[in-house]
């Protein structure tokens, strides 16, 4: 066989070779690209998929409804006006008067109160001194010359305590009925305005979220 034929024979092999790769349904391999950063080559795609997995076998948090007693709201939303200005007139939200002070903590609640004290003392349920329990307004008459007219209001807190927009303090601060007898002795009444004690919140379980971290 001379050079030509063997040119012939290797060209003829060739051409057979590629029409019968041609009758095959090609194999396609999947593309994955690749991002370097040093010496390690990282799969985008490969990260991808281990995110979905992750986020799909997170614990799921345990959800827990716990009651919210309203009159426990009412001393934290209380306490966050303390030392606010007194300003007589006033309503908030920078400086308030003493009836401008619980129209705003009960309001906020969904309580309605009237805008004056003498008219929020004709609210709710009247109670006697030894029947307070937070939550519940006290009234007082603080006029020498008008000594049963309801001229001051404020938020009983429980043991004695209560919280006012105090005129003379001039800002809102927690006084003792105990320490401080004036208050005492001008005391008139007090009223229940809470209807529904508790209303319910969600929580989330304090160990579900631990785990899931």
């Amino acid at each position: 066989m001379n050079k030509g034929e063997v040119v012939r024979s290797v060209l003829l092999a060739s051409m057979l070779f590629m029409t019968a790769c041609s009758q095959h349904t090609p194999k396609v391999e999947k593309q994955v690209n690749y991002k370097t950063k040093g010496s390690e080559k990282v799969s985008t795609e490969r990260k991808e998929e281990e995110n979905v997995l992750a986020l799909t076998t997170l614990p799921v948090l345990q959800e827990h409804w716990v009651p919210l007693k309203i009159e426990d709201e009412i001393e934290w939303n209380a306490k966050e006006l303390l030392g606010r200005k007194y300003v007589w007139g006033a309503t908030g939200p920078v400086n308030y008067d003493c009836s401008g002070f619980t129209q705003k903590i009960y309001g906020d609640l969904g309580i309605r109160l009237p805008r004056v004290s003498r008219n929020q003392a004709e609210q709710g349920v009247l109670v006697n001194f030894d029947e307070l329990v937070k939550g519940d307004l006290v009234f007082f008459a603080t006029k020498k010359h008008r000594p049963n007219r309801v001229t001051h209001v404020g938020i009983y807190l429980g043991n004695g305590n209560f919280i006012h927009a105090s005129s003379g303090a001039k800002k809102v601060v927690i006084c003792n009925f105990n320490k401080q007898s004036f208050y005492k002795r001008k005391f008139l009444w007090g009223r229940r305005v809470i209807q529904d004690k508790s209303h319910y919140a969600s929580t989330v379980n304090a160990e579900s979220l631990k785990s899931a971290i």
